[in-house]
């Protein structure tokens, strides 16, 4: 229990220390929640929560609402309570509000200007809201550039709730290729820490690095809250695997079961 108390905790700490979030779009989940009368979402707090990020470091361009009313007529709209303006109507049947098919729901998008008070999601009626699609633009660090302080400190590559299954694998050179402008090839694989969670007892992920395997991780089932967002019901495990000098080798995270996995948190060293 300690052990896996200071493996969380040195999670936590790698990821506070990393600057740089490598994401588009944040799909935040209400799972169909309903809402009535007139309630304000603060979707920073749904951002903090679902991702642990801090909105003031992103750039957002719009926000699609995915939502559905039940007599049609509601209203919706980004800002203060007492906004009047960009206010959308939503359509809706009441035959259909407690029908789960994504074709029920509307789909309506907000451009944003930057300011803290467009994050607040005023519903005004009775909805049932499914999910509310944050798109960022740009990011505090333009290009995502990666210093060698980040480096040090890990890189952490959001995986936003992917599910494997079976025997999988995540190439971790081509994650940092497509999400960073770092060269892998100069640096040296030290360890990942991953934040994953399987629906039964007896999944196991590793870590090869050219002909290196590490030791393989047991993750014990988490049915009940397997597909849940909710940051908290991810396990945190660190995987460390031995250099190999072949700059050109792989990286690849292994999977056999079914898993989920939120982000995972890569630790190089300088060749």
């Amino acid at each position: 229990m300690l052990k896996k108390l200071c493996i969380r905790l040195l999670f936590t700490f790698i990821l506070s220390l990393s600057t740089v979030v490598h994401a588009e779009v944040f799909r935040l989940q209400f799972n169909d929640e309903i809402f009535g009368g007139h309630q304000t979402v603060d979707l920073q707090n749904a951002l903090r929560e679902q991702y642990r990020v801090d909105a003031n470091q992103l750039s957002i361009d719009k926000i699609n609402v995915v939502v559905k009313s039940w007599f049609g007529g509601g209203l919706v709209w980004l800002g203060s309570r007492y906004s009047q303006s960009d206010r959308r109507f939503v359509n809706g049947q009441a035959a259909n509000f407690n029908n789960p098919a994504d074709w029920t729901f509307n789909q309506i998008t907000f451009s944003v200007s930057g300011t803290n008070n467009d994050l607040q999601l005023n519903l005004n009626g009775q909805f049932r809201l499914r999910e509310v699609v944050v798109s960022v633009q740009t990011h505090t660090n333009p290009g995502n550039v990666i210093n060698s302080d980040q480096v040090e400190n890990g890189i952490l590559l959001p995986l936003y709730h992917l599910q494997l299954n079976g025997l999988s694998s995540l190439d971790i050179k081509q994650l940092l290729r497509n999400d960073t402008r770092l060269n892998p090839d100069k640096y040296y694989l030290s360890a990942v820490m991953v934040a994953i969670k399987s629906r039964q007892d007896g999944a196991q992920v590793w870590l090869e690095n050219g002909n290196r395997i590490s030791k393989v991780e047991l993750l014990s089932g988490a049915g009940q809250v397997f597909n849940s967002h909710v940051v908290a019901s991810y396990d945190h495990r660190t995987i460390s695997v031995a250099q190999y000098e072949n700059e050109s080798s792989p990286w690849q995270l292994k999977f056999n079961g079914d898993v989920m996995l939120y982000e995972i948190v890569v630790i190089l060293a300088q060749r």
